[in-house]
């Protein structure tokens, strides 16, 4: 009798904890990869890379074929994720340099950030790593926790660039403490984890950002030395130390650096799927992976795609995207609908069953219809990306997507490019001498766009494009 007394006590204990659970708001996980590329993950095409949990993720969810960042380089996206908006709205439209001035950072005057939305809803939100919409760290006017964070760990302290994966890290000095070569990748998964653990009874954001892949590229020693061999097994002996020597970076799609750091970022993301399931989170919780931009320079895969980080081409703006929410987005789906970095906002406002800010623009659309197999109500996206420098004058473009048709607009000679990324995704096929009509249609609504946005004008000078102010 006493026996089954204790199993009914623990049957109801279940029972309750079921209950409050199902109740409970979906938590929400956004991972973010940094200059991941297009073709890097296993789903997305390699053959070399090892992304054994990414995999599991997508067999659990939705994998997106046609996701795009609403910029070509970090902290545009990071200002798209956090306000909705396009970056030429915010006014950050190019990464931000060291010490850039009070024009280029995200004011939180100005806006509610998707954190604090979500903070209004009841949620307790916390991130793990980069930030990068401040560059003024003695002061950081713009840093996560002037925008509301309730917990912000392990973000830069200095400016932030790649070299510095190994402790004690240099950049981010929050980080006081930790083991000897401790890799920076597994110490944001290991707190990333912590805070599921001790945030598992409220609602709760979870940004883990990362700084992986960007370069300079580094990894243990022990998984390059794996990848490197695997690079010898596929070509031939001593083609790893023929190709790349020393360096670690190299004109070849299989780079055993960049295996390497992907495969631990692969092992933090089954981290965070591991610990969502101890704690009975995972039916209750939509978990996101994403990459701000596309991968950078020759050493990356962006798969068939042209360009890559930096250009407006698809290989610098298309991302791998992958979204699991059990019992609410379909498992092991393949989705082709174009979607865009404004999107998460609206979308995690809209599985936290709460509002948007009524006097700040959102445009971004919720992704919520989809899941549910409908069309999303919008045909038209759009990137402007007036760069910083001179030095990167030939990349200076806008660009609009409307259906399958993308126009771009290059501004160092005045040059248009149409293409039909339905049957050329590689932007091969220039048609806009052989489609005119559709050439001016797209240029007329991207010109109608950039006024509305209040978008920056390049111009022309002497040494170069430089931005209007």
């Amino acid at each position: 009798m006493k026996d089954l007394k204790v199993a009914v006590l623990l049957l109801l204990i279940y029972t309750f904890q079921v209950s409050a659970q199902a109740k409970k708001k979906p938590n929400i996980v956004f991972i973010m990869a940094d200059d991941l590329g297009w073709g890097e993950l296993n789903t997305y095409g390699s053959t070399f890379n090892e992304t054994p949990n990414l995999n599991k993720l997508a067999s659990q969810g939705t994998r997106f074929t046609q996701a795009y960042a609403a910029a070509p380089n970090c902290s545009p996206t990071r200002a798209s994720i956090m306000t909705g908006q396009y970056p030429a709205r915010v006014g950050i439209t190019d990464f931000l340099p060291e010490g850039a001035d009070t024009k280029r950072w995200l004011d939180p005057a100005k806006f509610v950030t998707l954190n604090e939305a979500l903070a209004r809803a009841g949620y307790h939100t916390g991130i793990v790593g980069k930030w990068h919409l401040d560059t003024h760290y003695q002061n950081y006017r713009g840093g996560p926790k002037a925008h509301g964070f309730d917990e912000v760990i392990g973000s830069e302290t200095k400016y932030i660039a790649g070299g510095d994966y190994f402790f004690p890290y240099d950049k981010i000095s929050t980080f006081i403490k930790g083991s000897e070569n401790e890799y920076l990748t597994d110490r944001q998964c290991d707190e990333a984890a912590a805070f599921i653990d001790r945030n598992k009874n409220t609602p709760f954001f979870l940004y883990l950002s990362f700084y992986g892949v960007h370069s300079k590229l580094d990894a243990p020693a022990m998984l390059v030395n794996k990848y490197k061999r695997k690079l010898d097994a596929k070509y031939g002996a001593g083609q790893a130390e023929k190709i790349f020597g020393k360096k670690t970076e190299g004109p070849h799609k299989d780079n055993p650096y960049l295996a390497a750091m992907i495969e631990r970022i692969d092992a933090g993301v089954g981290q965070i799927m591991q610990t969502l399931d101890n704690n009975g989170l995972a039916e209750n919780t939509l978990l996101v992976f994403f990459s701000d931009n596309g991968g950078a320079g020759k050493s990356a895969n962006n798969g068939n795609l042209r360009g890559s980080k930096m250009w407006i081409y698809e290989g610098g703006i298309r991302e791998p995207l992958i979204m699991r929410w059990p019992g609410k987005i379909k498992g092991g789906a393949i989705e082709a609908t174009p979607v865009s970095s404004i999107d998460f906002y609206p979308t995690f406002l809209s599985v936290s069953t709460s509002e948007p800010p009524g006097d700040q623009v959102m445009d971004g659309i919720s992704l919520i219809p989809l899941f549910a197999g409908r069309k999303l109500v919008r045909d038209e996206l759009f990137w402007h990306y007036p760069s910083e420098t001179a030095k990167s004058a030939e990349k200076m473009a806008s660009a609009i997507r409307k259906g399958d048709f993308k126009l771009l607009e290059f501004y160092r000679d005045n040059r248009i490019e149409l293409y039909n990324l339905k049957t050329d995704p590689g932007e091969s096929n220039d048609l806009s001498k052989k489609l005119p009509e559709k050439a001016a249609e797209l240029k007329f609504l991207l010109e109608n766009w950039k006024a509305k946005v209040n978008a920056e004008k390049p111009v022309i000078t002497a040494t170069g494009i430089q931005k209007e102010e």
